[in-house]
């Protein structure tokens, strides 16, 4: 049985209708949209994907061939783009959101930043200047 970790060097935070999804080892940030937010819940809450892919038939009213093919595709972006890993061990110590009835299916979308790429993978401890910003290793150091 498959299963989903959040990678160590990714940190999220949900907005209300928004959540925000850093990856601090490549740089690139990303914001998530339509069904996006509560596949996310349930990958990094501790669900196999078979249980993700049979959440979202009872969690949306929609065409459920569709709703599972745009799970699917949604869940491999996320493992493409290094955000979360697939492993045979269930998460432990994490709970899955709870069921909140059904929702209208809005396609999941992935949207990536990488205009802060350098920023994000400063070393703001062992990389600053003089006053303590934070600086860019010089090339060839």
């Amino acid at each position: 049985m498959v299963f989903y970790r959040r990678k160590a060097s990714v940190v999220h935070e949900n907005f209300g209708d928004e959540t925000v999804i850093v990856n601090l080892d490549t740089g690139c940030y990303f914001s998530i949209d339509g069904a996006a937010d509560a596949i996310w819940a349930l990958a990094i809450g501790g669900l196999s994907h078979t249980e993700i892919l049979s959440r979202g038939d009872t969690a949306f009213i929609g065409d459920h061939n569709r709703v599972r093919i745009e799970t699917e595709e949604f869940l491999t972006k996320l493992v493409e783009e290094e955000l979360l890993e697939p492993t045979d061990d269930a998460p432990a110590g994490v709970q899955p959101p709870p069921d909140e009835g059904s929702k209208i299916w809005v396609s999941p979308t992935l949207q990536k930043y990488t205009d802060m790429e350098e920023m994000l993978q400063l070393d703001p401890i062992h990389e600053v200047d003089e006053m303590g910003w934070p600086q860019a290793k010089k090339a060839g150091a």
